[in-house]
């Protein structure tokens, strides 16, 4: 009976995947509309050619000996830490919305500073990853390191590298270590959210790796012995005690792991008093790292206003807006944060509860359950493309086709989603062995999604720890996903057929790109500040600031202010001068100059009136230019750098990606795919 029960929520957690899979290949698009989403039939044809290419690996692998294997194993394993080294290196992420409060309060704590910004007082969720960051700060600055971003990005893609460990140790205990260790790394390899979220300054890196490191831990606490057996445990309780105060939201995963024990006792898997040894590991270590986070937090200074926090119903009612698909909103947050007392926060936001679950009725419920599943499964990109607009280092080459390489990001990231998910589901319905790990990964993907899109706000990065589990099961299931007996016949049928798809993605893509029309692009911009608390830059005289355009070409700059004072700013390309506007500082806020390709551009603005002259600017503790932690923070200005395209100019119709390109790149998917058909002998098969 407990079997069944396990395989019960095995069979949900798939059919809960099966409406990913649809969602993920019809209706990306419908949601944020920043990126450029390639249409669904050309997303379903590169994932039917993504899953044949991997058959063709399956078959070459399955000739292979196990020491040029291995060496296939070492060498994909070589170019992660080579891509995710030169990753680390070159992108160095400015920090906005809440990374920005969060990295500024790290540098204060690192400092010695007990003053709190406001916003922790409303947001008491991110106290605990501030004191944590500003823990490892203060270590980097005891060791002489003044700009602690890069090793920063190394230590979280270390980190999140202990989940493909951990994957690696699971799948290899499932004895079906060929080929899907190889699918598993390669997998690893080519995710975008691996390298986004390895360089994003946030929590999200810390929780990603969680589950597949616990059901790793999990599986050495059960068949190991003396000090084996109770290091893992003891690791166990701390990253279960750890997720938890990081990230509220894993209170899933801990009430997972909870019952995924109960059922190992029931089936005898793991004897009652080893698992109330667990549990009392556990209670007491979650305990402990509570207490302790608190202390911490006493110490640097923090104390709790229970009148000024964010209620809980604040959340759920905005996630039951229907015009933003239960996604966060300015409109819903501000008027509940603004209400002064926490009584009075609560009766707003059950009001607003209450008034949209009847407005909405059963029916519209559930149809805004559906659209807010689509937020939370449809991007196979987790929302990595949108994670940052403003960089304090970005290789040149990026700054200047960003639309072009997000685009291509893109198309080869929800490919591989949509291929993950079909593997992912095949595992979750046909598997009988290794029950208790399959519903551990299944209670964590149900509870999450239940928590997210029935009761709290959603956003695709909300998704996240789910995406190791979903790279596993994929894996897992490609590789155990029977071959299909292949005759001549058949060959050709498959090749003429993804032919012809390959033939209908050209003109699709191709055609895409002709219609997309930008009158704008947007080069980079400087809105730290502008979220949360404005804060107001005052010049009395003379102020110069510099902006990092890391050659992409540029003619205009946007600055904000609500000042009648009369000033003068100039913009500068060394010692070029490219622009030199007066008037009042509200009605020369865009400024345009002649499309330059600079590094850097200098910008000079005086005030002419006898008052100070305010622009909308932001608080930092560190040179958004440079990375350089200061000594005091300083104000910086807001400021967007455009590249604005005249409605006569012929660069008026950008293209996406050149037609050459198109052509180029399918082509050569194209023949790994005829390559992974025709490869085989006539007794061989393909999926």
């Amino acid at each position: 009976m407990t079997k069944r029960i396990l395989i019960g929520f095995n069979w949900l957690a798939g059919g809960l995947l099966s409406v990913a899979l649809l969602m993920a290949a019809l209706m990306p698009a419908d949601f944020f509309n920043k990126e450029d989403w390639a249409k669904p039939v050309v997303l379903i044809v590169l994932a039917i050619g993504l899953l044949i290419i991997i058959n063709g690996i399956k078959n070459v692998t399955s000739k292979m000996s196990d020491r040029a294997y291995r060496y296939c194993l070492y060498a994909v394993a070589t170019l992660i830490i080579i891509l995710q080294a030169w990753v680390a290196l070159h992108f160095i992420d400015a920090a906005r919305a809440d990374a920005y409060f969060v990295r500024n309060q790290a540098i204060a704590l690192a400092q010695g500073s007990h003053k709190w910004n406001y916003y922790f007082k409303v947001y008491p969720n991110n106290v605990n990853t501030a004191l944590f960051e500003g823990g490892l700060i203060k270590i980097l600055f005891s060791i002489g390191v003044k700009s602690p971003w890069t090793i920063l990005n190394v230590f979280r893609f270390i980190w999140i590298d202990t989940g493909l460990l951990s994957g690696l140790i699971i799948l290899r205990n499932w004895k079906n270590w060929r080929p899907s260790a190889l699918l598993f790394m390669l997998s690893w390899l080519v995710s975008a959210p691996i390298y986004a979220y390895g360089i994003f300054p946030y929590n999200d890196a810390l929780v990603m790796p969680l589950v597949l490191n616990i059901a790793a831990l999990g599986w050495l606490f059960v068949n190991k012995h003396g000090w084996q057996r109770w290091l893992a445990g003891i690791c166990t309780w701390i990253l279960l005690s750890m997720g938890y105060v990081m990230k509220s939201n894993l209170v899933v995963l801990l009430i997972a792991v909870l019952m995924t024990v109960v059922f190992a006792v029931i089936i005898r898997k793991c004897d009652l008093k080893l698992a109330l040894e667990w549990l009392s590991g556990c209670l007491v270590t979650l305990v402990l790292v509570l207490g302790f986070m608190n202390m911490a937090s006493k110490q640097s200074g923090y104390t709790k206003d229970t009148e000024l926090a964010t209620p809980v119903t604040s959340w759920i009612a905005m996630s039951l807006n229907p015009d933003k698909q239960g996604q966060y909103n300015g409109n819903d947050f501000f008027p509940i944060r603004n209400t002064k007392t926490q009584d009075a926060k609560r009766k707003k936001a059950s009001n607003l509860i209450k008034s949209r679950a009847q407005k909405m009725g059963k029916i519209g419920l559930l149809e805004h359950f559906y659209q807010k599943m689509g937020v939370f499964f449809s991007h196979g990109d987790f929302d990595a493309i949108n994670l940052t607009s403003q960089w304090i280092e970005t290789p040149s080459g990026y700054m200047q086709k960003q639309r072009y390489y997000k685009f291509w990001i893109l198309v080869l990231t929800q490919s591989w989603y949509l291929a993950l998910l079909f593997g992912s589901i095949w595992q979750l319905f046909v598997q009988r062995k290794h029950l208790l790990t399959m519903s551990l990964f299944s209670l964590v993907l149900i509870g999450l999604t239940a928590f997210h899109v029935l009761i709290w706000e959603v956003e695709p990065r909300y998704s996240l720890p789910l995406l190791p589990i979903i790279m596993l099961l994929g894996c897992e299931g490609w590789s155990t996903i029977p071959e299909m007996a292949l005759n001549l016949k058949r060959r050709l049928i498959i090749s003429w057929v993804m032919t012809l798809g390959m033939i209908v993605a050209v003109f699709n893509i191709a055609q895409m790109s002709e219609k997309i029309k930008i009158t704008q692009v947007s080069v980079s911009s400087q809105g730290i500040g502008s979220y949360f608390t404005p804060n107001t830059l005052k010049i009395d005289s003379t102020y110069q600031f510099r902006v990092n355009s890391q050659g992409a070409k540029s003619n205009q700059i946007v600055l904000h202010s609500g000042s009648q004072n009369r000033v003068t700013v100039i913009v500068k390309n060394k010692k070029e001068v490219l622009a030199h506007v007066t008037g009042r500082a509200n009605r020369v806020q865009r400024i345009n100059y002649p499309t330059t390709q600079a590094t850097v551009l200098n910008i000079i603005i005086v005030n002419h009136g006898r008052l100070p002259v305010s622009y909308k600017g932001g608080l930092l503790s560190y040179s958004v230019s440079t990375g350089k932690v200061l000594r005091k923070p300083q104000m910086n200005m807001q400021w967007n750098v455009n590249h604005v395209f005249s409605r006569s100019s012929k660069q008026h119709v950008i293209k996406l990606t050149p037609l050459k390109t198109v052509v180029k790149m399918l082509t050569m998917y194209l023949l790994f795919i005829i390559l992974s058909i025709w490869y085989y002998p006539k007794n061989k098969s393909i999926v």
